[in-house]
């Protein structure tokens, strides 16, 4: 009996649920793991099938904060149609990127563009009209703006209380009105305006005070004895740069006193180069429009569309307002401080200070190529120089 007992309980073994119990625990486990790995978003990376690189061109004025935007925007680990966005921002003028992108950027050094951003209504007008379905789709009013001031040396800023547009002709000059404390006169240096917009921009801006808003190339022949007079006793040849006006302005060895610049500019040499002061002029003012363009051209790829909103939509949040206010220029609405100190504070970040009597400053379009055209006629700047 005893033997029979023992060879049955061996005949037994194991009880089948066992093995099947560690199974299920192992598989549980296992959908557990990979659950959380996915809700956690433990790896962000897992998500990306491919690598795509989204370039931008944009406009000088524009392109510091464009680039510090991609960068931060870069550090979410974008997503677009299961590719991990990154991003490239090349500077570019107005006109360059216009011509690049009426000849499909043939001969251009940097990739095609997937988001363009001028800083001018007059550049998108000049594209527009020949190929307006490369920017279908866009925001029709600018993101950012910066309009342009006269650059002084700081200590000579309160001199010029009380300045507008209009009066700048009287105040100008080796005979001007106007006399700071170094004892020199208010004398400007004028980069050609046909290639320096901030010459340009301060010009429109006294013949829109003197035109009521107005500037064509009429307005602009009529203004030519005021022009004139703003240009006498400047440099000649004045300086082709703003950057290079800057730097001897700021070194305090120039021969003028004064110089136009865009504010985000002026931001960005004074980030490096302390010792100049923006003064504001009232009246209304002509300035950089900051338009973030995205281009339906042949060889931006549904990915690469999704990619540019999502950057677009970054640059319309509170982050891309930062970028924007942090490098000198101002967001409609924002709440966020432009990082422009009032002239009161230390004049070493570049500061800016509106004329006494103004509350604000209306904003004028850059009228385009042909008034710029007209404007160095009118203060004779040699063409192309």
């Amino acid at each position: 009996m005893t033997s029979r007992h023992g060879s049955e309980g061996g005949r037994r073994g194991i009880a089948t649920w066992i093995p099947v119990t560690i199974v299920i625990v192992v598989l549980v486990a296992a959908a557990t793991t990979a659950y959380l790995l996915i809700v956690n978003g433990s790896d962000d990376k897992a998500a990306c099938d491919t690598q795509v690189t989204l370039p931008i061109v944009a406009a000088p004025g524009a392109a510091q904060a464009l680039t510090a935007a991609a960068a931060a925007f870069d550090s979410t680990a974008p997503v677009a149609r299961s590719a991990c966005v990154t991003t490239t921002v090349t500077e570019m003028s107005g006109s360059a990127a216009t011509t690049g992108l009426l000849n499909s950027w043939s001969g251009q050094a940097s990739p095609p563009p997937a988001v363009w951003v001028p800083a001018s209504a007059a550049d998108l007008a000049e594209l527009e009209n020949a190929d307006s379905a490369l920017t279908a789709g866009r925001d029709q009013a600018p993101i950012a703006s910066s309009p342009v001031v006269i650059a002084v040396r700081s200590a000579e800023a309160d001199a010029l209380t009380g300045l507008s547009w209009q009066d700048l002709s009287a105040a100008t000059g080796p005979d001007g009105s106007v006399t700071l404390p170094s004892g020199q006169h208010l004398v400007l240096a004028l980069p050609n305006p046909t290639i320096n917009r901030a010459t340009s921009y301060a010009l429109q801006s006294v013949v829109a005070a003197g035109a009521g808003g107005s500037v064509d190339p009429a307005a602009v022949a009529a203004a030519a004895p005021a022009l004139q007079k703003i240009g006498a006793g400047g440099p000649n040849p004045p300086p082709t740069t703003t950057l290079e006006a800057l730097t001897q302005l700021a070194a305090g060895n120039s021969d003028f006193t004064a110089v136009p610049v865009v504010a985000s500019d002026l931001a960005e040499f004074s980030a490096s180069t302390p010792g100049l002061i923006g003064i504001s002029p009232s009246g209304a003012t002509v300035g950089d429009e900051v338009y973030p363009v995205p281009l339906s051209a042949g060889w931006v790829s549904p990915t690469l569309d999704d990619a540019a909103a999502l950057f677009l939509a970054y640059l319309r949040g509170p982050d891309g307002t930062v970028a924007f206010t942090e490098n000198g220029l101002s967001v409609a609405d924002s709440t966020t401080p432009s990082s422009l100190p009032t002239a009161a504070s230390s004049a070493t970040s570049a500061p800016t200070t509106a004329a006494s009597g103004t509350s604000s400053t209306t904003s004028l379009p850059d009228a385009g190529p042909q008034v710029a055209s007209a404007l160095a006629a009118a203060i004779g700047s040699v063409p192309g120089g």
